[in-house]
């Protein structure tokens, strides 16, 4: 079946994991943020079609991304979610241990003392994947020798909205991470994520704090009397807020964009989510610094905390979906922010997206399934599909 410009991906492109690996290999996705491994040992496991990795925060500072497998025989060398490490990686098999910042090998008992000097161990360090980061965001691809000019133009591009919250310099950290197995393909994810035409129904709560033109690039009244209050206070304050809407970049979309009256956070209640602040605000702001990023992720920065979500492919018909929530350093759990007030949000929403993509993959399996067209307000699910058709 072939592809047309404004119309679904074909059923042969939906579950083929061959263009996926093409596209993870060619392009950058996006893998984590420095809060989510604020402090050296500190790691973050994900998976991509069947091989898992891990996200370091060496003790130099960098954060690297290995492939979590031991060279000895295969095992899994960190296996929690997330967490701290020793001075090495220790393998919990046969305790082989590894640099941090190297992946060679340290020492491997049994093997004797010279083995760590040997060409054999030379050839038996953890294997690396490239990362580049860009304001604190860490994304990873799986080819040999990646392009960085995305990166380097993304980087561009985010700096004047990005600048006052220097995540990449550190004073965050994680309050919680969620991730979930989703019987769903991630290509059916991302287009729901693409456009809100299906919130009125399915998102109630949301547009609470949101009015949906915020995400479909569309317009109405309310949304312009919304986001003229905004663009005064913005403009006041110093702070970026016209959208760029992957047209500087392809594979970014950055936008500023204003909370239902009398919100303060990302909250269902519009209160606080953290009483510490971040980003150089003074004071609460009611307003989403947002970001969209193909071929995976969709991030808020907020006045209080920073809400990132990414998909990855498992196989043809599920993907992990990944959450993390990130905090001023210095806030405190149970005394500055609440850890389901804080997130309750986000994962209500993508609880009811689930159930509506696991619907579309099902849909997308049938022997009758054809691609529908997309209307007007679903451009970026048009211009998803016809980047995804571009780089795979």
């Amino acid at each position: 079946m072939s592809y047309t410009s404004g119309m679904g991906l074909p059923q042969d492109v939906i579950f083929d994991m061959g263009r996926a690996r093409q596209v993870l290999s060619n392009k950058w996705f996006f893998v984590g943020t420095r809060g989510d491994v604020p402090k050296p040992r500190d790691y973050f496991t994900f998976t991509v079609l069947g091989d898992e990795f891990m996200l370091l925060h060496g003790s130099d500072g960098n954060i690297r991304c290995f492939v979590n497998r031991c060279a000895h025989q295969s095992a899994r060398v960190v296996r929690e979610n997330t967490g701290s490490c020793a001075a090495a990686l220790v393998c919990p098999n046969h305790q082989w241990s590894y640099d941090l910042d190297s992946g060679r090998v340290r020492a491997a008992p049994m093997m004797g003392k010279a083995f760590a000097d040997s060409e054999v161990a030379a050839r038996s360090r953890l294997t690396e994947i490239a990362v580049h980061e860009v304001a604190g965001m860490v994304f990873a691809c799986l080819g040999d020798t990646p392009d960085r000019t995305d990166m380097l133009e993304i980087d561009s591009l985010l700096a004047p909205y990005t600048t006052p919250f220097a995540m990449e310099s550190g004073g965050y950290k994680l309050a919680h991470h969620h991730r979930e197995i989703v019987p769903a393909n991630w290509l059916m994810v991302m287009i729901n994520n693409r456009e809100c035409c299906h919130c009125r129904q399915n998102h109630k709560g949301l547009l609470d704090l949101f009015d949906p033109s915020s995400f479909n690039g569309a317009t109405s009244p309310k949304y312009d009397a919304m986001m003229a209050s905004g663009i005064s206070r913005w403009e006041s304050l110093g702070r970026e807020w016209r959208e760029q809407a992957f047209t500087a970049n392809d594979s970014c979309r950055v936008a500023r964009y204003p909370l239902a009256d009398g919100y303060k956070s990302i909250t269902f209640d519009g209160e606080p989510a953290s009483r510490k602040l971040i980003g150089g605000w003074d004071d609460y702001d009611a307003s989403t610094l947002s970001m969209w990023f193909n071929p995976n992720a969709w991030v808020h920065f907020t006045s209080d905390h920073i809400a990132t979500n990414w998909v990855l492919p498992i196989d043809g018909e599920t993907c992990a979906l990944y959450s993390s929530w990130i905090v001023h350093e210095d806030a405190i759990e149970g005394e500055d922010y609440d850890v389901d007030h804080l997130t309750d949000v986000w994962l209500v929403t993508n609880a009811e997206d689930v159930e509506l993509c696991k619907s579309m993959t099902q849909g997308a399996k049938s022997s009758y399934y054809a691609p529908g067209p997309f209307a007007a307000d679903e451009q970026f699910c048009t211009q998803f599909c016809d980047w995804y058709m571009r780089y795979s």
